[in-house]
C-alpha cells in the first residue's frame, strides 16, 4: 500500500475525501473506539483494503496532527484481542506514524482479506452486531447490501474452483504417486512413512523448487532447496509458519474461560511456552513483541478442564505454591 501524502489547498484544507479505502479521524481514543476503528479496518479488509488517518480534523477537513501520544503508545496486543474475540478471522493490519510540518499523525493500514468475508461473532453494543458483515463503501462503514455479498461469495467460489482444478491439473502431470501434501499450518510434509520439516520463510512463501531427492545415511532425510531459498532444514529443527499460532493470550482466555493467571498456571503446569507446538513468539514491530498461541493449546486446556473440573483451581494452588518458594 502507497504511503500517504498530505495535500491542501489555499484555504488548508485537505484535497483527499474519505473513500472505500480511506478514512479520517481527528483524535485516537481507546474503550469502545477501538472496537469502532477495527469494524472499519474489517470493513476496508473484506472489499480492497485500506487505511485510517488520525490527526484530520472533523469538519473542515484540515490537518491538525494529534494532540496526545495516545497513538504512539498504542500496544498492537489491544487491537488483536479486538480483532480475535469479535471477528471469525484474523486481519493482516500495521500501525504507523508520520510527521507533516512539525505535526504528528497516526495511520492503520489493513490489507484485503485472503479469505472472505469476516464475520461479526460478537455484539458490542450498538458498534458490532453477531452474524454482521461488514463493508466499506464510499466515506462508510455498514453491514454489507447483497450486490457486494454475493460478489465476495462467487469470487470465493472461483477461487476454490480455480484452486482445485489448479491441484488436479498438477496431480495429473505427476502422478498421483509422487504427489505428497503439504501443511501449510505446521510446516509438515508427508513423504511416505517420513515427515519432511519446511523452514517457515519457505512455508509462507510457498514458493520453491525441489531439487535433487531424499538420501538415506547416517543422519536424516533432508530436502533440499533452491530458488529464492536455499539450504537444507534437518529434521531435529522444527520451525513453524506464523499462521499456526493465531491466537494472543487473550483469545486464549477468552475460549478457555480462563484469566490471565490461570493461563500462567498453565503455562507452568503443562510448560506451553517455549514448546513450539504450543507457543511462539511474533515481532509486531521493531521493538514490540507478542506472544502467539496455537489452537492445540486451546485443546490441551480444554481437554483437561473436561477431564477433571477441579483442575483449574488445583493448578492455580500449586502454581501459587511454587511461585512463593521462588
Amino acid at each position: 500500500m502507497e504511503d500517504f501524502e498530505i495535500a491542501v489547498n489555499p484555504k488548508g484544507h485537505l484535497t483527499k475525501r474519505e473513500s472505500f479505502d480511506l478514512e479520517f479521524k481527528q483524535s485516537f481514543h481507546y474503550g469502545d473506539s477501538l472496537h469502532t476503528y477495527v469494524r472499519s479496518l474489517v470493513g476496508m479488509a473484506n472489499n480492497r483494503g485500506g487505511r485510517i488517518v488520525f490527526g484530520i480534523q472533523d469538519h473542515p477537513r484540515v490537518p491538525i496532527g494529534l494532540t496526545n501520544d495516545k497513538f504512539d503508545k498504542l500496544d498492537p496486543t489491544k487491537l488483536n484481542a479486538v480483532i480475535l474475540e469479535y471477528f471469525s478471522s484474523d486481519i493482516s493490519y500495521s500501525i504507523d506514524s508520520f510527521d507533516w510540518k512539525g505535526k504528528s499523525f497516526g495511520i492503520l493500514s489493513v490489507k484485503e482479506a485472503r479469505v472472505k468475508p469476516i464475520i461479526c461473532r460478537k455484539g458490542q453494543g450498538k458498534i458490532l452486531r453477531p452474524g454482521a458483515i461488514y463493508y466499506r463503501y464510499r466515506g462508510e462503514t455498514k453491514e454489507i447490501m447483497y450486490p457486494e455479498l454475493s460478489a465476495i461469495l462467487d469470487n470465493e467460489r472461483e477461487k476454490e474452483k480455480r484452486l482445485w482444478m489448479d491441484h488436479i491439473q498438477k496431480i495429473g502431470s505427476v502422478g498421483p504417486s509422487q504427489v505428497h501434501i503439504l501443511d501449510t499450518a505446521t510446516g509438515e510434509m508427508d513423504v511416505g512413512p517420513s515427515t519432511v520439516l519446511i523452514d517457515s520463510s519457505v512455508v509462507d512463501k510457498l514458493k520453491f523448487i525441489r531439487e535433487g531427492h531424499f538420501v538415506e545415511s547416517d543422519a536424516a532425510p533432508a530436502l533440499k532447496l533452491v530458488g529464492d531459498v536455499s539450504g537444507v532444514l534437518e529434521a531435529d529443527r522444527v520451525i513453524y509458519a506464523e499462521s499456526a499460532y493465531p491466537y494472543t493470550a487473550t483469545h486464549v482466555q477468552a475460549e478457555c474461560g480462563i484469566n490471565n493467571y490461570e493461563l500462567q498456571a498453565f503455562d507452568w503446569k503443562y510448560k506451553i511456552k517455549g514448546n513450539v507446538k504450543y507457543h511462539t513468539i511474533v515481532s509486531t514491530g521493531r521493538t514490540s513483541k507478542i506472544n502467539k498461541y496455537s489452537k492445540a493449546t486451546i485443546d490441551l486446556i480444554r481437554n483437561e478442564v473436561r477431564k477433571n473440573p477441579d483442575i483449574v483451581a488445583k493448578i492455580k494452588k500449586a502454581y501459587s505454591r511454587s511461585r512463593k518458594k521462588g
